[in-house]
């Protein structure tokens, strides 16, 4: 497939329908309040897996609210379409996969369409305690315990934790924490994630002989699979 570089055309509905075709993702569009009725059941109906694309400049706040609840309560991926001048008030504690700005190219639709994607499908839904141990996450509520005891993380310790718990056994290279915590636009380097990862296990872990979070030499990290 050829990829544009060029972001002076904006995309068509159809364009962005064939591009996400291609990699098994339906586009669901909401531009008005009207779309919010149809949500759900254009979501059910889709061919491939569901994306939900906000166009926030087009909604007003308890509309976003809307469409981002009935996303978090289907386990809907969701991706935010904003312009240059939305950024600055843009809410960076709104429960999207992730956002894009317009206008955009097709690789990186691409790139962040399946970043979403991905993303929704490696959390649990909302009223799934995650067990592991004496270790529990309620992604509720951001809630994490050890024995019952509170853990305060900060937000992308959290995040890292809830990913690896999730996927117990799987080992993830930096480069791919870095992607899917910090984002495919971060610009600092893997350096990051182990200083993130040494101060998330300073908090949750009790016996350093038996830890949570397992290094793999050269490569990254994973959350162990049994207890």
């Amino acid at each position: 497939m050829n990829i544009a570089h060029d972001k002076s055309n904006e995309l068509s509905r159809d364009d962005i329908n064939r591009l996400l075709k291609e990699e098994s993702i339906t586009p669901i569009f909401v531009y008005s309040a009207s779309d919010l009725d149809t949500l759900k059941d254009r979501a059910d109906s889709a061919d491939y897996t569901p994306l939900v694309l906000i166009y926030l400049a087009r909604l007003k706040r308890p509309q976003v609210s809307s469409v981002l609840d009935q996303c978090k309560s289907n386990n809907i991926s969701t991706l935010a379409i904003v312009s240059t001048d939305d950024l600055i008030s843009l809410d960076i504690e709104m429960d999207i996969n992730d956002f894009i700005v317009d206008p955009f190219d097709e690789e990186e639709l691409l790139v962040r369409s399946i970043f979403s994607v991905r993303k929704s499908k490696a959390r649990p839904t909302e009223d799934e305690h995650i067990i592991r141990g004496d270790l529990t996450i309620n992604p509720s509520n951001y809630e994490v315990l050890i024995n019952n005891n509170r853990i305060n993380l900060r937000f992308k310790e959290y995040e890292l934790l809830l990913l690896l718990a999730s996927n117990p056994g799987r080992v993830y290279d930096r480069a791919t924490l870095l992607n899917q915590i910090w984002g495919y636009d971060y610009f600092g380097g893997t350096r990051t994630v182990d200083v993130h990862i040494r101060r998330l296990r300073s908090k949750i872990e009790i016996n350093s002989e038996n830890p949570y979070i397992e290094t793999i030499w050269n490569v990254g990290y994973r959350f162990r699979s049994s207890d």
